[in-house]
């Protein structure tokens, strides 16, 4: 980025940031005092941001809705917990979900969730706890991402071969195979309202990173473009021509 930009700016900061396997959109701020007025927008909540999750089993719409928990970092580990609201260090983590689509053949779940608060691992803690583990996020369930990963352009690309992660918490983690995606995905409405262009949706536009990913995607954030004070939303497709 830095040579990206090289022509116009010399400063770049993070307002926010993702989890290392979590893909999708981030902002970036070029300028100290876009730095400082996204940070506010972040530290005050009024950032809102959508996230796309694919998920192992058929979610029923009771499972869905405002999700409202209590979590808090194990410590000396790389993982957050569910615990009671009572027990020290809880801090409350609420989001939104609701379902776009289910995949009959491979048996998966395309959520669309809404974090509310920002606590370390939330949605992949809160989605493992409902019993419906993220793909490919072996630290809290997951099912393994299959080698052969499929892309948003739908164009084959090589297959990237990775070490077996060093963390005693993914090495000792079972993992059962995910079965095998069809060519075609079929996809059918549950018992909750799918809008029809959701319910098309294919395994292939949620990008399926390779195998040191989760299936689990910044798609969507919407905040206050500090340059101009204008409410601006972002997807993780768009490509903006100026940065802020």
């Amino acid at each position: 980025m830095r040579e990206q930009l090289a022509d116009r700016t010399n400063y770049l900061a993070f307002p926010h940031r993702l989890d290392r396997p979590v893909s999708g959109v981030i902002l970036v701020a070029t300028r100290k005092r876009a730095a400082r007025l996204l940070s506010d927008q972040f530290a005050s909540r009024k950032v809102h941001k959508i996230y796309h999750a694919w998920v192992t089993g058929k979610v029923q719409p009771h499972e869905l809705g405002r999700w409202v928990d209590h979590v808090r970092k194990i410590t000396g580990k790389p993982l957050t917990e569910i615990v009671e609201s009572s027990s020290e260090g809880a801090q409350i983590a609420e989001t939104q979900a609701s379902l776009r689509a289910y995949d009959v053949s491979a048996n998966r779940s395309l959520l669309e969730l809404s974090p509310q608060t920002g606590r370390m691992h939330q949605l992949r803690v809160q989605t493992a706890h409902r019993g419906f583990p993220i793909i490919g996020d072996l630290q809290y369930g997951g099912n393994r991402l299959l080698a052969e990963p499929i892309h948003l352009d739908g164009e084959p690309h090589s297959t990237r071969h990775h070490p077996p992660s060093e963390s005693p918490e993914m090495a000792s983690q079972p993992v059962s195979e995910a079965p095998p995606p069809s060519a075609t995905p079929q996809f059918t409405a549950s018992e909750q309202e799918i809008p029809a262009s959701d319910r098309e949706l294919k395994v292939s536009d949620l990008e399926i990173p390779t195998s040191d990913r989760i299936l689990l995607q910044a798609h969507q954030i919407t905040f206050h473009n500090p340059s101009n004070g204008v409410l601006q939303t972002v997807t993780a497709s768009d490509e903006p021509s100026e940065s802020v």
